[in-house]
């Protein structure tokens, strides 16, 4: 069956709005979702990322890659799941499910190749969430760019670091929710506007913020695009 993922992106100034204890209900609803796709056996993999003004982006340059400190462009990636569907409409009514805060928008595209591993943030160490980004003024020139970027690296991972990841059909592909005063509309892609947008997300164990971008700024992703390095949230 199909797989498709599902990327939460939220506005900045969602978590300041939101008051301790509706959070904290927030957080019980998407558990609870998780686990309605668990039983519906939808499941594959979700995970929260920790906050953007704790990550990095990594951005090749004509002489060095250069990094930059969130917090980072919004809204920005909260979280993602990973879902088994029929279709992209089906993927669609799962993901309109997820419980969200006003203002936030939900992205969902068909997994065009790779692998993940659900259980990773049960393991020890500190894992860290790579988002594949690039910029181009079309989508076949995006395309182009991220053909190129999984040529270079798609065995280049270090074994005993990664944790399995995944590279996404092209925008156009997928659909885009937008949350407002408790409505949801249903926008068909692409969403490329002159920015950089995710082509998919791979994860590794570091030890540190500081070891994963300077594994970033070494690796072929740069040469052409862009990554941005979040850690994910304990389970």
């Amino acid at each position: 069956m199909p797989e498709y993922m599902i990327l939460i992106h939220e506005p900045l100034s969602t978590g300041a709005t939101l008051a301790p204890t509706e959070t904290r209900s927030l957080l019980d609803q998407q558990a609870a979702y998780a686990q309605k796709l668990r039983a519906l056996s939808a499941y594959v993999d979700g995970e929260r990322l920790r906050p953007s003004n704790e990550g990095r982006r990594v951005r090749g340059g004509a002489a060095e890659p250069q990094v930059i400190a969130g917090p980072l462009d919004e809204p920005s990636l909260e979280a993602y799941h990973v879902v088994r569907a029929v279709d992209l409409d089906a993927a669609l009514d799962l993901a309109k499910q997820f419980p969200v805060p006003s203002g936030t928008s939900i992205e969902v595209r068909p997994v065009m190749s790779g692998h993940l591993e659900p259980e990773k943030t049960s393991e020890q160490g500190r894992l860290f969430a790579f988002a594949v980004l690039g910029s181009a003024p079309n989508e076949g020139a995006w395309t182009e760019i991220m053909d190129r970027i999984d040529e270079r690296t798609h065995d280049h991972f270090p074994e005993q670091q990664f944790r399995g990841g995944a590279r996404l059909e092209a925008p156009s592909r997928g659909r885009q929710i937008r949350t407002s005063g408790g409505r949801r509309a249903i926008f068909d892609g692409p969403f490329l506007e002159s920015k950089e947008v995710i082509g998919g997300l791979f994860f590794m164990c570091m030890a540190s913020l500081e070891e994963a971008v300077a594994w970033a700024k070494e690796s072929a992703f740069v040469e052409y695009g862009t990554l941005e390095i979040r850690e994910l949230w304990r389970s």
